[in-house]
């Protein structure tokens, strides 16, 4: 798989998504193709907030990028984990709150696709699909923590 297949159009064929777990789509198109922007090497450590399937770690992987992706999900774990087996990249993949899991480290490039959909409800789902969308009464409940939190 080429960086070049990740930030097309097309994600790479081959994706495991377990039940549950959210599926690629045209937000993480748009996401690859900024990612692909980035000067990513050997040296650089990447994190991946809510990796889901993994697909994003895979394109940072693919150009050589140390990465930790880390989810609450465990379902998402296992998907990203059997991605990275499948195509046989080094992934360390974190079941987890992102912050808690990665305490003492740093990261030259943090990304995430969380979830940004208004739901009805203030509380965050705890499990079930609702999860990779819902995203408070106004859809920032995920997003807003993470720009709080990530640059420490």
């Amino acid at each position: 798989m080429s960086s070049t297949a990740l930030s097309s159009a097309a994600l790479p064929g081959g994706l495991v998504a377990l039940p549950g777990v959210y599926q690629p789509q045209a937000d993480t198109r748009l996401l690859a193709a900024a990612l692909a922007d980035e000067d990513l090497g050997p040296h650089t450590q990447v994190l991946e907030i809510g990796t889901g399937t993994g697909a994003l770690s895979l394109h940072a992987a693919t150009r050589g990028a140390q990465v930790t992706a880390v989810d609450v999900s465990w379902p998402a774990v296992a998907t990203a984990r059997l991605n990275a087996w499948i195509h046989r990249l080094p992934l360390r993949v974190l079941h987890g709150d992102f912050e808690a899991r990665t305490t003492g480290r740093r990261f030259d490039v943090v990304f995430s696709n969380p979830p940004y959909v208004p739901a009805p409800d203030s509380r965050l789902p705890s499990r079930g699909p609702e999860r990779a969308w819902d995203a408070g009464l106004d859809g920032r409940a995920v997003i807003d923590r993470i720009c709080a939190d990530a640059p420490t």
